[in-house]
């Protein structure tokens, strides 16, 4: 079985039945509930969100538009208002008039851009939608909010003009914030979250759902009282693995391999963490050196192999966005696992406090988990590992 670190589809999709099926039954029944995934990165959110796409697409033949920020380059307000026009457009493919791809309306000239969209037969609001989106993209219009709500509005003027339900999927939803315009390259910052959840009140035809890796940031989205989609958006968090999914893993990924013993398939879990990027980088790493039996020695080494092929390129980007002090209590606490706040505050010579506010940051990011009072682990024991093995931090 050949294995991947691109979202698993179809065959390769493994474990997640309940969240899967809860979705894909929600969001094609006529009711409007929306959904939020949080969970840390590689957790499997994205492969969930594409095999709920397909599942609608294929088996409700529910119209879907899968948006990833994180794939928006130059991640620019224009860059993803012509992804975002793409994702709907294509979505409605088999539905519209006449088919066309968004990119043929760009190069269209402006006199006969109004035209050939008349010729189409779309509904006023898709035309009006449309011709603001290709304007900004264009750069022949400048008003941000327009484009941002011709944008978002396209989706569902589609399913009106179609009589269709839709569902509008933005992964990694909280980067929008980051996304930048203007000659200044300025942030749009919270004003995008704030217009976005303004349109989704008026919606009637498309569902939303959206996903993030910083658990606190989408509660704050969601689940507070004062959080722009409370009672909008279901909160589902994404956990690790079980068990059960686990073994589910082993049986169609490596399904000839032998434990030596009961406790090695539990190690293997455990330096996974039941993660499944993990759990592909170790798989395919088991299969590059090809053992049909795996030791507690043998694990050793595969797991120093992925790290020395892979660590820099799996796991850098965690802390290329951290403050030193935050990169110091890090390497702190992957060398030591039972280490005090008190003791990393005399172990990298920082000052206490400095400290608290570093573990209160990397626990907001997802990056480590507070067990107690002073207590704190990796959710990712692969990423702690690497920690250890690194010295360029």
């Amino acid at each position: 079985m050949a294995f991947t670190l691109t979202p698993a589809l179809a065959d390769d999709f493994v474990g997640r039945k309940e969240i899967t099926s809860e979705l894909v039954n929600q969001l094609s029944s006529r009711n409007k509930i929306g959904y939020s995934l949080s969970g840390v990165r590689r957790i499997g959110k994205t492969s969930i969100l594409k095999e709920v796409e397909r599942r609608l697409t294929e088996n409700r033949k529910v119209p879907v538009a899968y948006v990833s920020v994180w794939r928006v380059s130059p991640n620019t307000i224009d860059e993803f208002v012509r992804v975002a026009n793409r994702a709907a457009l294509n979505a409605f493919r088999n539905r519209l008039p006449a088919k066309f791809k968004f990119e043929e309306l760009l190069v269209t000239g402006k006199a006969a851009l109004t035209r050939f969209l008349n010729s189409l037969k779309l509904s006023a609001k898709v035309t009006d939608d449309l011709e603001v989106s290709i304007s900004y993209v264009r750069r022949e219009a400048s008003d941000v909010d327009d484009a941002l709500t011709g944008c978002f509005s396209l989706i569902e003027h589609l399913g009106e003009m179609t009589r269709t339900n839709s569902v509008l999927i933005v992964d990694e939803f909280p980067s929008l914030v980051d996304l930048t315009y203007g000659a200044k390259n300025q942030k749009i910052g919270d004003s995008m979250i704030k217009l976005i959840r303004t349109l989704y009140e008026g919606f009637k035809r498309t569902k939303l759902v959206i996903s993030g890796s910083y658990r606190q940031t989408m509660r704050n989205l969601v689940a507070k009282q004062s959080a722009p989609f409370y009672k909008q958006l279901l909160l589902r968090e994404i956990e690790p693995f079980s068990e059960s999914e686990y073994k589910e893993f082993l049986q169609h990924y490596l399904p000839g391999l032998k434990f030596t013993r009961d406790a090695v398939r539990e190690q293997l879990y455990r330096i996974s963490s039941g993660i499944p990027y993990n759990l592909q980088l170790l798989g395919s790493e088991i299969q590059l050196q090809g053992l049909n039996d795996l030791s507690s020695e043998k694990l050793s080494g595969v797991v120093d192999g992925v790290l020395r092929k892979e660590g820099e390129l799996s796991f850098k980007e965690f802390v290329d966005d951290l403050t030193p002090s935050e990169v110091k209590v890090l390497r702190a606490l992957a060398r030591s696992s039972d280490i005090k706040p008190s003791g990393i505050a005399a172990q990298q010579f920082m000052d206490k406090d400095t400290v608290g506010y570093s573990l209160s940051l990397l626990v907001n990011k997802g990056i480590i988990v507070r067990r107690g009072r002073g207590a704190y682990v990796f959710p990712d024991n692969l990423f702690g590992e690497w920690l250890k093995s690194s010295d360029d931090l």
